[in-house]
């Protein structure tokens, strides 16, 4: 049993307890002010690079739903496309079309957000050195056109993936009062990483990738709990379609989640197409700001805040002992 001293504070606290927003129901308290975040997705399926003239044949091929996209979306804000987008994963020659951060390919995504006004988000292989090694690498362009933003992937899909692994997952600001924190495919089969950037103040996880058959159930699972647990908008951008050169099979299925983990909007079924859905990302801070119903990530960092000794305040303190690791032999 928990025991505690029920000290003048406590007694102080009891207005707090009974003040909190206790019979709220997904309800928010107050004014909210939050603008709209047009965002846009495109699926299809990126050749696999085995040369410099299929990175070409790719960029193009981006660069036409940008256009498509404004096209269809006018005053859209945000495009985003899949892990790899102009690359994919063939089997072999992949490392004759890794990229710099130079290469003549991206600064054309620079242009084009710059033409179009928009923000976007990308993602890249990029050489690390000459003997091929190379970084899982999304990068977010503003609408000026300018790199403010890089994400390493932290967790390469094992064994498959030899991409030289992240250290941090940081979160860069976007427009209409969006935080982005970006996470890339398989990033997103593990927990900590939706909630490490969301704790870094995420409202907007983007997350390209190149999920394959026969992992469906997977996809929709990670996506929705992502999104709920964390009271987050998720953007899944995921390739569509068997590419040329390429083993696998992507399902497409991109989606885009409100933070109570359903689905806004979700592309076609193994074909390209676009998704487009409005945000509002104030709605978020708002939400992890107060003791609503359904509000984890306000009572991750105030846990027990309905009890009287805490007040309405909560532990801010961590207790759990999961991420503990062992002498780096793979044990917890």
């Amino acid at each position: 049993m928990y025991e505690y001293e029920y000290k003048a504070e406590h007694r102080k606290g009891d207005r707090g307890v009974q003040n909190m927003n206790r019979g709220n129901v997904f309800g928010i308290n107050g004014k909210i002010e939050t603008e709209c975040l047009t965002v846009v997705g495109a699926q299809y399926a990126p050749i696999g690079a085995m040369n410099m003239e299929d990175v070409d044949r790719n960029t193009e091929t981006l660069l036409s739903f940008m256009d498509r996209a404004s096209g269809g979306f006018p005053g859209f804000d945000l495009f985003v496309a899949p892990e790899a987008c102009i690359q994919g994963f063939p089997q072999f020659g992949w490392e004759n079309a890794l990229l710099t951060m130079d290469s003549p390919q991206i600064k054309k995504f620079q242009k084009k957000c710059a033409e179009l006004e928009v923000y976007g988000v990308f993602d890249f292989l990029l050489r690390v050195d000459e003997q091929n090694n190379y970084t899982n690498t999304a990068i977010v362009i503003n609408d000026k056109g300018e790199i403010i933003h890089r994400y390493d992937k932290m967790n390469p899909w094992i064994p498959f993936e030899g991409s030289i692994p992240g250290r941090s997952c940081t979160v860069c600001d976007g427009p209409k009062g969006a935080k982005f924190g970006i996470i890339i495919c398989a990033d997103g089969d593990y927990p900590e990483m939706w909630r490490e950037a969301a704790v870094q103040g995420a409202n907007v996880i983007i997350r390209p990738t190149h999920y394959m058959d026969p992992w469906q159930n997977a996809w929709e699972i990670t996506n929705k709990s992502g999104a709920y647990f964390n009271q987050v908008y998720v953007v899944a951008v995921n390739c569509s379609g068997t590419a040329e050169n390429e083993n696998f099979s992507c399902f497409g299925r991109s989606m885009i989640l409100g933070p109570d983990g359903n689905v806004i909007c979700e592309g076609a079924n193994g074909a390209p197409s676009m998704i487009k859905a409005d945000l509002y990302p104030g709605i978020i801070d708002a939400m992890r700001s107060q003791a609503v119903h359904s509000a984890p990530m306000y009572s991750y960092a105030h846990r027990g805040a309905s009890s009287h000794p805490y007040a309405g305040k909560g532990l801010d303190t961590s207790d759990y002992t999961a991420y503990k690791r062992g002498d780096n032999d793979g044990t917890v």
